[in-house]
């Protein structure tokens, strides 16, 4: 029993780090099959240990992973931001003059015309 236990850990630390190689590597679509695998593997794998050092190996490479994870997703989405910044150009700013009128600045200025 001690040693399914201690293998069912090595799978999943094996797991964990091919997680890490994958998002360190870019390879975020392949991210949704990780995440099947990786349910399954919990779903089947017995997890109890006496072995305090195991559990926190485990732990700190799941912790790992989770804030590789959420560093991607922010990534994504300032380069997302910025992708839809250069499509439809700078925002409007909203500032006041010396008399204290409010002013818009910028926005969207479309003047192209579409020739066939």
């Amino acid at each position: 029993m001690h040693s399914n236990i201690l293998t069912t850990f090595d799978v999943l630390e094996e797991f964990l780090d091919k997680e890490r190689r994958a998002i360190l590597g870019g390879s975020l679509k392949d991210m949704s099959r990780i995440a099947k695998e990786k349910e399954r593997l919990l779903d089947k794998g017995d997890f109890r240990t006496s072995d305090r050092k195991t559990l926190d190996r485990v732990r700190r490479k799941v912790e790992r992973n989770q804030t590789l994870l959420a560093a991607a997703i922010r990534g994504i989405r300032t380069v997302s931001i910025r992708m839809e910044t250069l499509r439809n150009g700078p925002g409007e700013l909203n500032t006041y003059d010396k008399t204290g009128q409010r002013k818009t600045l910028g926005g969207q200025q479309r003047n192209l015309q579409r020739r066939a």
